[in-house]
């Protein structure tokens, strides 16, 4: 499993790999609290926060405090934890983007998806796939 696509996988992978890491044996383990991991190195307790995106601890509204390390697939920002980035493995999941967007079109896409329980990145997303698919179909009809 070199391709990790979201923290459930990644937890799986740490569970048999944690040695190549430096620690000695898994205290506790549950990714549904912070901290996922408390670990054992050099006889001293590690709290251990697994996220695929270094962003995700921000996004999750963990605490630094919670944690003594971060490990992580992908750091895309800065915090003030020791970080370790597993560069064995890839990260195959969702991609955070920044676009911009007219403010009234935005509105109105958001009342869009409100209206009609659908999750705002998933339909861009289905959209771009659908041009992406428009354009391929073009492309092999000039052929």
């Amino acid at each position: 499993m070199n391709k990790i696509k979201n923290e459930k996988q990644f937890a799986e992978w740490f569970k048999e790999n944690y040695k190549k890491l430096g620690f000695s044996k898994i205290i506790r383990g549950d990714i549904n609290i912070c901290p996922d991991f408390v670990m054992l190195r050099n006889g001293k307790e590690i709290k251990v926060e697994l996220e695929t995106l270094l962003s995700n601890f921000l996004l999750h509204k963990h605490s630094l405090d919670d944690v003594d390390e971060i490990i992580c697939l992908i750091k895309d920002v800065e915090l003030k934890k020791p970080v370790i980035v597993v560069k064995e493995l890839t990260y195959a999941g969702p991609r955070k983007i920044t676009i911009s967007i007219d403010e009234d079109i935005w509105k109105d896409f958001q009342k869009f998806c409100e209206e009609n329980d659908i999750i705002a990145s998933k339909r861009i997303e289905r959209l771009i796939q659908g041009h992406l698919g428009e354009i391929q179909n073009k492309k092999g009809g000039k052929k």
